[in-house]
């Protein structure tokens, strides 16, 4: 299954989340400038890489002013930048939770997370502004939070119900197991986006880890 068309444009953007019907018409434009604002960077990034993103780059690829950039973050680059690291950990989550749409196991669903990480390094430029030169420019700035939060509820749940299931080991700690699963993805994210390691073996890695949850049987 081609799962990279999830990333592509038209799919898993910044479109801007829903809001109450109480927000107001300005409220709602300005996020949908701002959403667009983190989509053009985005564009900039993939096809070219990150460093490419300056402010003028920003105000053309979005069809907008500089002045425009300003008003909706005053801080400028940067800031757009730490936007578009929050899309991108929105989308990863997104397209993890469309494969387990058709998954079967709880193995299956855990992998989905794998595979929505590998879908994002299939963009090289993307992947790499996310697990690389995102953080090296954010520092504590930015905080992949959003996505691994999630990321991390739902491991819990599919551990904790395949447990209930006698799938997975009782013994097996599932609050720790998906903690060290999500830094398994994380770290995995960070090699392949350095090319030094190459998507199927994590995928192949990751698989083995989940295998070794499953029940002892008697020794």
């Amino acid at each position: 299954m081609d799962i990279s068309c999830l990333f592509r444009h038209g799919g898993f953007m910044t479109a801007a989340m829903g809001k109450p019907s109480s927000t107001s018409l300005r409220e709602r434009r300005r996020e949908q400038t701002r959403s667009d604002l983190a989509d053009a960077g985005l564009e900039i990034i993939s096809a070219e890489g990150v460093d490419a993103v300056t402010i003028d780059r920003l105000a053309m690829q979005a069809g907008m002013s500089r002045g425009t950039v300003y008003a909706h973050f005053e801080g400028g680059r940067d800031e757009v930048l730490q936007e578009a690291y929050r899309a991108v950990s929105r989308e990863v989550v997104s397209t993890a939770q469309r494969l387990t749409d058709s998954a079967t196991t709880w193995r299956e669903r855990v992998m989905a997370y794998a595979r929505a990480m590998v879908a994002l390094t299939e963009d090289h430029h993307r992947g790499y502004f996310y697990n690389v030169a995102g953080p090296a420019l954010f520092g504590s700035r930015v905080e992949r939070g959003e996505g691994s939060s999630a990321s991390l509820a739902a491991i819990r749940k599919e551990l904790v119900i395949a447990q209930e299931r006698g799938e997975v080991d009782k013994g097996a700690d599932a609050d720790a197991i998906s903690v060290l699963l999500i830094g398994c993805l994380r770290e995995g994210g960070v090699e392949i986006a350095r090319e030094a390691m190459k998507p199927a073996n994590f995928l192949s890695a990751f698989q083995r880890l989940l295998d070794g949850l499953a029940p002892k049987g008697p020794s």
